[in-house]
């Protein structure tokens, strides 16, 4: 494959079959420019989606429906239907907020897949991918101190098959975060850490990577590979 950079943008916005992926995600690999064309599309998007504001209905919308229900239940003759009518007017109000809340908590955890996502092949095509350099825990977690304003846990599951081969320090959604990075045989894993629990465990798949998210006490964990769900699953036990 020669240079292209059509055929980049087409990649980044995932309108190649799975071969022309591989041939050009090769191409990459191998051309410095491509490359830098490619992690400068995927910094750009992580960017846009990091600072697009999100608008929230204001508080004095519900008030106005519950002083208009009040209303409507105060006249002494009202007919018998009323009062059915009310509660079916709570009934589809309370289903339309259920429904409007799981589709915003569902296209915000895809939009965070997404920057993860762009993030980690940012790393993999760039040039930070990390920035320190080491296997051992002990070297690892004592170098985000002063970096970041939280302590990750760091591990190295060498002896389970997953080395930790160093960690980065990287931004998402607004604030810095810690960014661990494992092997799998020829793979590596990019383990993000912040804090902030509560969230629902979430796993996706897209465009042939694998992504989790999940909460272990105090804070929010998104790990993503190319490696299979069953080995990132695995790779979330231990870190557990």
């Amino acid at each position: 494959m020669n240079c292209s950079p059509e055929r980049i943008e087409l990649l980044f916005d995932g309108e190649l079959d799975a071969a022309q992926q591989v041939e050009a995600r090769e191409h990459i690999a191998g051309c410095s420019e491509c490359a830098a064309l490619f992690a400068g599309l995927l910094e750009q998007r992580a960017e846009i989606r990091s600072a697009a504001p999100y608008y929230k209905a204001p508080a004095e919308l519900g008030q106005s429906v519950r002083t208009a229900l009040r209303r409507e239940m105060k006249p002494a003759g009202a007919t018998f239907w009323r009062p059915l009518a009310i509660a079916a007017s709570l009934l589809l109000i309370a289903s339309a907020a259920w429904n409007v809340e799981q589709l915003r908590s569902r296209s915000a955890g895809e939009g965070m897949a997404q920057v993860i996502l762009d993030d980690h092949l940012s790393s993999l095509v760039g040039s930070h991918l990390l920035d320190v350099v080491s296997s051992d825990q002990h070297t690892v977690k004592p170098w985000f101190a002063g970096k970041l304003d939280f302590s990750p846990d760091v591990k190295d599951l060498a002896e389970q098959g997953y080395p930790l081969a160093g960690a980065r320090v990287d931004y998402i959604a607004g604030r810095r975060v810690a960014a661990l990075v494992y092997h799998r045989r020829q793979h590596e894993i990019t383990v993000f850490i912040w804090p902030g629990a509560g969230e629902s465990e979430t796993a996706l798949s897209r465009n042939g990577y694998n992504l989790l998210r999940w909460s272990t006490g105090p804070m929010t964990y998104w790990a993503v590979s190319d490696v299979s769900a069953a080995e990132l699953r695995s790779l979330q036990s231990m870190l557990k």
